[in-house]
């Protein structure tokens, strides 16, 4: 701080202090509109946070409706809602959106979000235009395609059997990398690219090594097309997560998938007909053809993942006013941190504006819950 700020401290500050500092300087932040947040063409992303504790964080994110021409980073977005709930139904996602455009002063465009069912309803009942995250729709498709198909759920049988049979043997270092319980489908690249490689260099292997792969030799024709797949469905979503969705980004994502996936078996030709229509329902919602819209969630994402990494580990703490953190951190990025009037912010703000938006929009972690019910009379 002294290098960055020129506090010229000639001690080092308290952790409690410092945190404060952090959470009024959030707080500061999540009061003042941003000025790109006062340009008419604004979007929204929307999603809320797996369980912590009892309570679901439910995240609201305003970024510039038009693609910046690179994938959405944490300085490209201003937390706009930060609220807490045990759970969330779709009036509850459609008030904090009108609260957002209450912020703002003005409507948004569209909204972002993934293919939950509480988003999509909360999105639907405001009347807003949704554009469904990428990632997560043809993560969709994929499950829709394979999860109740015989031969893929056999091979990742096998693929989990080899791994728990040999996890402590000296063939570890060959196993397969492991399979996501939740949301299996968003993460299937890494498996498919390990199938591949282990069938081609197949010829390679000790003896031993091919005993306990041989099963790979049995689905070969499964896995050159799960190979495909997975490489076009990672190339579309490069595409449209580096380029934006436009009338352009669409054209060439429906000739490459005729490329790839229409020549290929029919489970190929029944994903390529679901991605089409997905990409020309999207592409009929811009409001003209020159526009480009961003169509990847992702960032919210990456945002809650920044807030887990920093929070207290104990998840009885649920949420705290430490997530005032966030809306600060997308905001000093890089050269914006020499700029940011951090004096004015700790002057401004005080901790008993802390504990009134506490009192609020958080509600009694279990901690505390514990605490109060174990207390000695």
């Amino acid at each position: 701080m002294n290098d960055l700020l020129g506090w010229n401290f000639k001690s080092l500050p308290n952790r409690n202090s410092i945190e404060n500092w952090v959470k009024k300087s959030g707080y500061y932040v999540y009061h003042s509109p941003s000025e790109f947040l006062q340009t008419d063409n604004l979007a929204a992303i929307v999603d809320e946070s797996m369980m912590m504790g009892s309570e679901k964080l439910l995240i609201t994110l305003g970024t510039p409706a038009s693609h910046p021409g690179h994938p959405l980073l944490h300085s490209d977005v201003h937390v706009l809602g930060l609220h807490v709930a045990s759970s969330w139904n779709s009036r509850g996602v459609c008030d904090k959106l009108k609260e957002m455009e209450g912020k703002v002063g003005h409507a948004i465009e569209y909204v972002i979000s993934d293919n939950a069912s509480v988003m999509n309803s909360g999105i639907r009942l405001g009347s807003y235009t949704q554009i469904r995250d990428i990632s997560h729709t043809l993560g969709m498709f994929l499950e829709r395609l394979y999860k109740k198909d015989d031969e893929f759920n056999s091979y990742m049988k096998s693929l989990a059997n080899a791994k728990f049979r040999d996890v402590m043997k000296p063939i570890a270092y060959l196993l397969p990398p492991k399979l996501r319980t939740i949301a299996r489908f968003l993460n299937l690249s890494d498996v498919a690219k390990w199938s591949s490689n282990m069938l081609e260099n197949f010829h390679k292997l000790t003896d031993k090594e091919k005993d306990t792969f041989s099963f790979i030799h049995t689905y070969a024709s499964f896995i050159d097309e799960f190979s495909s797949v997975m490489s076009c469905v990672k190339s579309l979503e490069q595409e449209l997560k580096h380029k934006g969705l436009s009338g352009d980004t669409v054209l060439f994502c429906r000739k490459y998938i005729l490329k790839e996936l229409y020549q290929g078996n029919g489970r190929m030709r029944k994903l390529a007909e679901n991605i089409s229509l997905y990409l020309m329902q999207e592409h009929a919602k811009l409001l003209n053809k020159e526009l480009t819209w961003n169509i990847s969630s992702d960032i919210i994402e990456s945002i809650f993942g920044t807030y887990k990494q920093k929070r207290s580990p104990n998840l009885l703490n649920g949420v705290t006013p430490f997530v005032l953190y966030l809306p600060l951190h997308t905001q000093i990025h890089e050269d914006k941190r020499r700029t940011f009037d951090f004096k004015r912010a700790l002057e401004k703000i005080y901790m008993a504006d802390i504990e009134q938006w506490k009192k609020i929009n958080l509600t009694d972690n279990l901690v505390y819950k514990r605490i109060k019910t174990l207390k000695r009379a």
